[in-house]
């Protein structure tokens, strides 16, 4: 495991090009947090706690959900992942994983949530 620094966006493709699987172990509430968007858009898988916003747009089996994280949850599932099951997570990305821009997340948003028309 190597974490990285911080980087630059022109950076942002060579770093995910090197990147086997993204964590993000949110012990607080998350909002969406664009590093999930990033990462999906790069075909790489993610693994995150249920705390994280993003969970709701990752496709069935693009990434590990781990609800109420804990020190030994991520351990466990980090100790067991096999490359085989990050080649078929990148290829349920690749396939399925539908990747929003925020102009279309925020059509979405209003439409479920403001349109007085179905109220």
């Amino acid at each position: 495991m190597k974490p990285h620094d911080r980087y630059t966006y022109p950076e942002l493709g060579s770093v995910f090009d090197r990147m086997d699987l993204l964590i993000v172990p949110s012990i607080w509430y998350e909002t969406f947090g664009y590093v999930v968007l990033e990462a999906l858009s790069h075909g790489v898988p993610v693994l995150m706690s249920g705390r994280v916003g993003a969970r709701d747009i990752l496709a069935h089996g693009a990434g590990i959900v781990i609800e109420d994280i804990t020190v030994e949850k991520l351990y466990d599932v980090l100790r067991r992942i096999t490359y085989r099951q990050l080649a078929d997570m990148n290829r349920i990305i690749l396939e399925e994983q539908e990747i929003l821009t925020v102009q279309d997340m925020a059509r979405i948003i209003e439409e479920i949530c403001y349109d007085q028309r179905k109220t």
